[in-house]
């Protein structure tokens, strides 16, 4: 009885942070929305939020073919670079957002979105699913996140600028925004 008590309030705290998690977000895309914080100073700082979230998966798959034997190392690679991309990450936020809780806000809303966005990539990209139909929903649920979150990061980037500009890159391709 006890363990059942217990699964229900891990259950009840789960739901309630992360609906305060999610306030949280929305508070900081509306900030960032009406210029209140620098949620992505330019396209450059989008671009080392984005690798926030991938470096781990690149790194992972890179060390599960090369250090194979030799995991501890790796692993230690691993939180060395995040560690100091996430160094260099908060210090922009900083720089940017000199209030506090500006930073606060601007931190965990970057980092969400980062996330969200690099997790519904890889869904999209590579779906997950033994089988067709799995794969097919979470193509779709991926692309679904995909349309709603692009429009939101773009538009709290502040300057547009930077070499991981969209307008920049597709221009070089021939096609123009």
């Amino acid at each position: 009885m006890e363990a059942n008590v217990h699964a229900w309030t891990d259950w009840i705290f789960n739901i309630y942070t992360l609906i305060a998690w999610i306030v949280f977000v929305v508070i900081g895309v509306v900030m960032g929305f009406k210029q209140k914080i620098i949620v992505f100073r330019d396209y450059n700082d989008l671009g080392l939020a984005f690798l926030l979230g991938l470096v781990p998966v690149i790194l992972l798959s890179i060390f599960q073919f090369v250090a194979q034997d030799n995991q501890k190392v790796g692993f230690v690679f691993i939180v060395v670079v995040e560690s100091g991309l996430f160094l260099w990450v908060v210090l922009r936020t900083f720089q940017d957002n000199q209030n506090p809780i500006g930073v606060l806000f601007a931190l965990v809303t970057k980092i969400t979105l980062s996330v969200l966005f690099i997790i519904n990539l890889l869904n999209f990209v590579t779906p997950s699913g033994k089988t067709s139909s799995e794969r097919a929903s979470s193509r779709r649920t991926g692309f679904a996140f995909l349309l709603v979150l692009s429009p939101i990061v773009f538009s709290l980037v502040k300057n547009k600028e930077g070499i991981f500009n969209p307008e920049r890159t597709l221009a070089g391709r021939g096609i123009r925004m």
